[in-house]
């Protein structure tokens, strides 16, 4: 049972929101103990395809960094191959009818190709594509941005830090969370800084088992956007081209609280106000629930609701500015040089939770608002030709290390190089500016 999949199923919805999904998963992973201990022997003895991959992404959606990947190497010219795997029969169809390898999970086939993948690529954890599967296989961790908050082993509180908390290796809680535990072979990042400063620590690897090549995500910012990445990243054709279409374009991007909590609603923030706002000034306001939250909204005039699933940053070239809070969103928004608001009323209460790699003042380049009306005056006086704050221009350079695009293309040299022998000394790869990818033998 994955970490994702469980906070959509009905019977354990309120348990995951009062103890979090960790605990709440606790009961079934310590009676499977006993048969994953069997399969992990087993599978990590058979042998595998260094040529063969496997991808998957959280909560069963095509989108974030696998995705982009996955549709680069799978159309490239390559000896790799690649295969997309999910629960979704949907997904599955659409792929194929497109020319893309997929399976479902569970499936006779889906089962095959994942004993037998030399690579399990996922944007988060190995349950992305299948979790009793990964022992014996390399795990690439594209991870879903450059982060602000804190992240696995760094989360020292919260639903989360249950999970993440340091253990005996003999330990029976140890092997409960072992899947999500594992360290990724190879991480991908966008600089050495990022790194050192959150990612060594949060997986548990010397910041040498990094690759510093940039997102596939972020790689099509560098190009006018005259048709969506994919269609496949976008759930409607017509809301990407009215947005596309539109003058002046602000989307508002939260990201998901470990407690479940809403910044909409009664009491809180409206939408609907926020979109006059952004109406008034002659334009659209774009907003995109997290894909673990359920908000219930319809488009308007002035307000373009997008499906969770979407992939959003299909749609973050269209925006003309971004408000968020402590989401990494912001930091593929600097990319495009533009200005960013920060809606945080409850910056203090998160700094003191879950906890910030980077103090506000350090990470945050744009106005730090803590109320609905500061969020809509702030809006109110934003320009379509406004300058993004010029504190972007120095952090961008610090993030992304003079990425500009061509992150897909680096990672398939590195793959074609170095995951051709799979269990060989990766040797890292050559990129603008400096030697990126600082790979070496364990």
């Amino acid at each position: 049972m994955g970490m994702t999949s469980i906070r959509r199923s009905r019977f354990v919805r309120a348990a995951v929101q009062r103890i979090g999904a960790p605990r709440a998963i606790l009961p079934f992973r310590i009676a499977e103990l006993p048969l994953r201990f069997v399969v992990r022997q087993v599978v990590s003895q058979l042998p595998r395809d260094p040529s063969l991959l496997v991808f998957g992404a959280s909560a069963d959606r095509f989108a974030d960094n696998p995705a982009y990947l996955f549709l680069h190497l799978s159309q490239a010219s390559s000896s790799l191959r690649c295969v997309w795997i999910t629960d979704s029969k949907d997904l599955v169809r659409r792929l194929r009818e497109r020319g893309f390898a997929a399976e479902l999970r569970w499936s006779a086939p889906g089962l095959r190709v994942c004993a037998r993948a030399g690579w399990f690529v996922v944007g988060e954890y190995v349950s992305d594509v299948n979790r009793w599967l990964h022992d014996g296989a390399l795990l690439f961790n594209l991870w879903h941005g450059i982060p602000l908050k804190a992240i696995e082993r760094d989360i020292k509180a919260g639903p989360l830090a249950f999970m993440f908390r340091e253990r005996w290796p003999w330990s029976p809680m140890f092997a409960v969370f072992a899947d999500e535990r594992r360290p990724p072979d190879v991480l991908l990042s966008t600089s050495e800084f990022v790194s050192r400063r959150c990612f060594s620590s949060a997986f548990g690897v010397a910041s040498e088992r990094c690759l510093d090549v940039g997102y596939p995500r972020t790689d099509h910012f560098f190009r006018r956007p005259s048709a969506p990445p994919s269609d496949l990243l976008i759930a409607d054709g017509a809301v990407w081209e009215r947005l596309r279409a539109s003058r002046f374009v602000v989307g508002y991007f939260p990201t998901w609280r470990d407690d479940d909590s809403r910044l909409i609603g009664p009491g809180g923030l409206s939408l609907e106000r926020l979109a006059s706002a952004v109406s008034a000034r002659g334009g659209l306001l774009v907003f995109k629930p997290h894909f673990d939250m359920s908000e219930e909204l319809s488009h308007s005039a002035s307000l373009v609701v997008l499906d969770p699933n979407d992939d959003l940053n299909a749609y973050l070239p269209l925006c003309t500015a971004l408000i968020t809070d402590y989401s990494s969103v912001a930091f593929d928004f600097m990319l495009l040089d533009r200005p960013i608001l920060y809606y945080v009323p409850d910056l203090d209460d998160y700094c003191r939770g879950r906890g910030l790699y980077f103090s506000p003042e350090e990470m945050m380049p744009g106005p730090l608002l803590k109320s609905p009306d500061e969020l809509y005056g702030a809006v109110e006086s934003l320009r379509p030709d406004q300058p993004p704050d010029p504190r972007i221009s120095e952090l961008r350079s610090r993030l992304w290390d003079g990425y500009e695009g061509g992150a897909a293309a680096r990672i398939q040299m590195f793959l074609e190089r170095d995951g051709a022998v799979a269990h060989g000394p990766p040797t890292g790869i050559a990129a603008p500016a400096r030697r990126r990818g600082r790979l070496r033998q364990r």
